[in-house]
């Protein structure tokens, strides 16, 4: 499904309208280019914040955009990268719901001349002849360290332990696992029972935990660890109804404002907290591009925040932070989650 988020505001009186054009300078249609974003999936609070940041940037610039839902599915997502191209999209943002399958319409991009950007889930390229732009993500790798750090802490260094993962193959499912095991791996007294994927979502989360709370009884695990809050949000349902929880540490990553409450009142015992909006920032580079203009990449501010520039597969990388966060800190203006 592809789907235009309409930029015409409602206004209920001419006069308003009136005020409103000679108030503001509308952008020329002829100045305006047109961004197609495939999105893994629209029905996450993630993306859905991301989309609403992009388009507030979208409006206020001379580029509109046009999201289409991936559902999850990188063949819904190949045939939107083909319907992009066919429609003469002046650039492309991806958000990979699975990376590796979407590398033959990343090349078809290339071959198109197309600008793309890649955001919040990060593509390899496994030597294959394809890039990007620039991508925008906050950093997987550095989510799966803190979440490593903050289990072995929660559980002091030793003890059994499970896993509840993303998407199998997904960008943040390999990012942030793949530290969270090397930080795991530095503590041989540590034991990984299951790892388990539930999608991040919170319905499979929550099926997924209670298959474990079977399986694995009380006083047999020490902490479980989510890699992400929708999942952990199931995830607290089956334990609650279980009347399992206190049995063991919970570490989640994401930072929703209903994760942080959870963290304020000692339900989740860890999280690390990150603002999806700060993606938002692609539109802006996109636009740039395709007008001609040299985005500056070293200096991405959204809301105030700043971005690092770094690099990956030998192509920028603008990288929003992430935070460890706890009880202690978890009342901190910056740490009240979105």
């Amino acid at each position: 499904m592809i789907r235009k988020i309409s930029r015409r505001a409602t206004v209920g009186l001419l006069t308003t309208v009136a005020i409103s054009a000679l108030a503001v300078q509308p952008v020329l249609a002829a100045e305006q280019k047109t961004i197609g974003w495939s999105v893994a999936y629209f029905d996450h609070p993630v993306y859905q914040l991301m989309m609403q940041g992009a388009q507030s940037l979208a409006d206020a610039s001379d580029c509109k955009v046009i999201f289409a839902d991936g559902r999850d599915d990188p063949s819904v997502q190949a045939s939107h990268i083909d319907n992009f191209i066919a429609q003469g999209m002046d650039g492309i943002i991806l958000t990979p719901t699975v990376s590796d399958p979407l590398i033959p319409s990343v090349k078809k991009v290339n071959d198109a001349g197309i600008p793309l950007v890649m955001v919040d889930r990060r593509m390899q390229t496994h030597g294959q002849p394809i890039k990007w732009d620039a991508m925008v993500s906050w950093d997987m790798v550095m989510s799966g360290t803190i979440g490593g750090e903050q289990t072995v802490e929660a559980i002091g260094g030793s003890g059994n332990i499970v896993v509840v993962e993303g998407t199998p193959g997904a960008g943040a499912t390999i990012d942030r696992g793949n530290a969270f095991y090397e930080v795991i791996a530095q503590y041989p007294e540590i034991n990984i029972l299951a790892k388990i994927p539930a999608n991040f979502n919170r319905a499979k989360g929550q099926e997924v935990t209670e298959n474990i709370l079977q399986r694995f009884k009380a006083g047999e695990i020490d902490a479980i660890y989510y890699m992400n809050d929708e999942m952990t949000f199931g995830g607290l349902q089956a334990i609650k109804a279980a009347g399992r929880l206190g049995d063991f540490k919970i570490i989640s990553v994401d930072g929703m404002k209903e994760a942080m409450d959870l963290v304020r009142s000692g339900e989740i015992d860890y999280e690390a907290i990150f603002h999806p909006d700060d993606q938002a920032v692609a539109i802006n580079i996109v636009c740039d591009i395709i007008h001609g203009r040299t985005p500056n990449l070293a200096n991405q501010t959204f809301k105030g925040r700043k971005m690092d520039l770094v690099e990956y597969e030998g192509m920028p990388w603008v990288r929003p932070t992430v935070y460890a966060v706890d009880k202690t800190n978890a009342d901190l203006p910056e740490n009240q989650g979105w």
